[in-house]
């Protein structure tokens, strides 16, 4: 049995860099990450938007229909019935007006070429921008945040940074 600190309490403590190496190992395979835990699901008006993320970056990846890969989502089934229909009309309105959106965002994401963009920013931003047609009455600066927040949880190091850049050009 794999303990939280990562001992292995079948085994005898051997030290050197094999024993190391197996004992990271046996924490991957025993499904452990060395030294991480899996952050917790947002929920509400968050969750529905990475859920509607989650949802686009599959369609993208896999040709899937977003909308059925809503609804398979695990983050999706937690969410409340108004977070899930806010979910569900992000990800009904990107479908609806993808070019439209990348022409946007290429508009905002200056010497960016928008099918250069790392699939999960690129759907961050569609959600945005969905969000801010969708939702008038929301703040943009909320929106621009909350985008950020979200490619936090699912980005790459320089994604919150990249999103913030693009989106805070709709705020000047």
């Amino acid at each position: 049995m794999i303990h939280p600190a990562g001992r292995d309490e079948n085994r005898q403590p051997a030290g050197g860099a094999a024993s190391r190496g197996a004992d990271h190992l046996n924490r991957l395979v025993e499904g452990t990450p060395a030294g991480e835990t899996a952050p917790e699901a947002p929920r509400g008006t968050t969750g529905a938007r990475a859920a509607a993320v989650q949802a686009l970056y599959e369609s993208d990846a896999s040709g899937h229909p977003a909308r059925r890969a809503l609804e398979r989502l695990a983050l999706y089934d937690a969410l409340g019935k108004s977070d899930a229909r806010l979910a569900e009309r992000l990800v009904s309105y990107v479908e609806s007006h993808r070019v439209e959106l990348d022409k946007r965002i290429g508009g905002l994401a200056v010497g960016q070429p928008v099918d250069s963009i790392a699939n999960v920013d690129r759907n961050v931003l569609r959600v945005a921008l969905a969000e801010l047609e969708l939702r008038p009455e929301t703040p943009r600066r909320v929106i621009v945040n909350e985008a950020v927040e979200v490619a936090t949880l699912f980005g790459g190091d320089l994604s919150p940074k990249f999103v913030n850049g693009v989106l805070g050009a709709l705020l000047r």
